[in-house]
């Protein structure tokens, strides 16, 4: 099933008006820090309203502001990843895991958080606190308890930008795994050239809460689009790959 969205929100002087749709890809929202990247998550999620817009998964609408459909966010099935990787420190890797599963069957929620454990590489590390583990396996923890309920889509809100150059790369392909484990479509927020053209199957480039171009990594970063997407590159990112 495809996403489609089409949102309009003014948030304090700033303006967002975004329409883009994706399939079962891996999306990448591509732009500077305050260009509306993570206002369309937050608006996806359903953890703000649009102004105007509307928001379908498939046959599923999440939001329609004609309609007057405005599903709570337990009800969207979307999976988020914070930037912070948000985990409660008094609990166990396995408790973090688990505690999105609060309506779940024990037997089935055990079940579930075993799967999760072995998908993501995070045995042996169950008993452990998030003050003992590393960066990267609290974000493998973070993205196993996004991905334990299921959802149809999961966010991912600049999620590797605290890690070093290594650990990136390394989760950089662990996400692949992730979409090909789970057959999810994925969003992710990124200002990173380099991540956005070797992770994305989609490029949505986003400039002062506008789409200033969409296509392939290639399409976006390589080949010549338009004279408005050449000099918003040119000015933004300089050290971008040459262009043709």
């Amino acid at each position: 099933m495809g996403l489609n969205v089409q949102l309009q929100k003014k948030v304090s002087g700033f303006s967002l008006n975004v329409a883009w749709d994706m399939e079962n890809e891996l999306v990448v929202l591509f732009g500077h820090s305050g260009s509306g990247k993570s206002m369309t998550l937050q608006l996806i999620a359903g953890l703000a309203d649009p102004d105007e817009g509307r928001i379908c998964f498939g046959d599923k609408v999440l939001f329609d502001r004609a309609l007057g459909i405005n599903l709570p966010p337990q009800k969207r099935s979307v999976g988020y990843v914070f930037q912070d990787r948000v985990l409660f420190p008094h609990m166990t890797v396995w408790e973090n895991i688990g505690y999105g599963l609060k309506k779940c069957p024990k037997a089935e929620k055990q079940d579930r958080i075993r799967q999760m454990i072995r998908l993501l590489y995070l045995e042996g590390l169950e008993n452990k606190h998030p003050g003992q583990i590393s960066g990267g396996e609290k974000q493998r923890v973070t993205l196993a308890r996004a991905l334990i309920g299921r959802p149809e889509v999961l966010l991912l809100d600049e999620p590797f930008s605290a890690l070093d150059n290594p650990l990136r790369i390394e989760m950089r392909e662990l996400l692949r795994d992730v979409q090909r484990q789970f057959n999810v479509p994925i969003i992710l927020v990124s200002h990173d050239m380099l991540e956005a053209y070797s992770i994305g199957d989609k490029i949505v480039l986003y400039s002062q809460g506008k789409i200033a171009g969409t296509g392939t990594p290639q399409e976006v970063f390589s080949s010549p689009l338009s004279s408005e997407i050449d000099l918003y590159l040119s000015l933004n990112f300089p050290l971008l790959i040459s262009r043709h």
